[in-house]
């Protein structure tokens, strides 16, 4: 997955509580902590959850079909690359229509695979029910809304690299990129990845407070943000897909996510969910 060189930023052993907290300030509403940390550590159960029943449960399935297609394509260190993002005076160029539309289609398509072959594995073809998706999976930590949700997103990213590579090329897309405000200038910009290292071997992850990161970014032709998605897999399907807001302790408390993408990133944020598709939430 992204940033192999933090794997040895962190020591080995259990997260403490200062530490789970920090990580849940970093990744944002989405995103449950032992969820958010096994996204930055993949294969890191004991670490992200606490839960050495789980480590040994997440190395068992590791041999399963599952999870070595999750694992395909996972691992890309993303290249230097300049990203900008739009003003009212710079407008990026829009895809043409037909483009859009399949590009928008792949998306869809993708989070529904996704979601569909983790169902098939777990809970054969069936979806999970919502006492099923609060029961602790494995340890003491990890729901199996969390667990889902985190390998769905990981389903996702192969099938999204490769529909988008042939798509636009890849230079016309970020997946799960991060943004930062730059505090002399005020603005909103992209965090290069040697960036984002050099902050957390400095300050550990709560240097990366206040940071956002969507899942997937359309680029124009000159690398300005055109399109924002957000990946979600409610647990059970039957909840609806929805921005949430950041709570107590979080640097932008009381904000909605898609309110803080639409401000920081000039697009209008878009969700994905399997039973909805490409959605803005009512109300946010």
């Amino acid at each position: 997955m992204r940033l192999l060189v933090l794997l040895a930023m962190l020591q080995a052993g259990c997260l403490s509580e200062a530490d789970e907290s920090t990580l849940g300030m970093e990744c944002g509403p989405r995103d449950l902590t032992p969820e958010c940390c096994l996204k930055k550590n993949p294969g890191q159960w004991e670490r992200c959850t606490g839960s050495s029943e789980l480590a040994r449960a997440a190395g068992v399935e590791k041999t399963s079909p599952l999870m070595k297609a999750a694992a395909v394509g996972t691992v890309v260190v993303m290249g230097a690359q300049a990203v900008h993002i739009g003003s009212a005076e710079r407008r990026g160029v829009e895809l043409a229509m037909d483009l859009f539309k399949k590009v928008e289609g792949e998306i869809v398509r993708c989070v529904r695979r996704a979601e569909q072959e983790v169902n098939d594995y777990h809970f054969g073809g069936k979806s999970p029910t919502w006492a099923q998706c609060q029961e602790v999976k494995v340890g003491e930590r990890t729901t199996w809304a969390a667990y889902l949700g985190l390998l769905k997103h990981e389903m996702a990213w192969p099938c999204l690299r490769k529909a988008l590579d042939k798509l636009l090329g890849k230079d016309r897309y970020l997946l799960h990129p991060r943004f930062y405000v730059n505090q002399q200038t005020g603005a909103w910009e992209h965090m290069p990845e040697d960036m984002m290292s050099q902050i957390v071997t400095h300050q550990g992850w709560s240097g990366l407070r206040g940071t956002i990161e969507p899942d997937i970014v359309l680029l124009d032709a000159n690398n300005v943000v055109i399109h924002v998605y957000d990946l979600k897999f409610p647990c059970p399907k039957t909840n609806a897909a929805k921005w949430e807001t950041y709570g107590q302790g979080d640097y932008w408390k009381d904000w909605f996510q898609g309110d803080l993408y639409r401000f920081a990133l000039n697009v209008e944020p878009l969700l994905v969910s399997p039973r909805g598709g490409v959605s803005i939430p009512k109300g946010q």
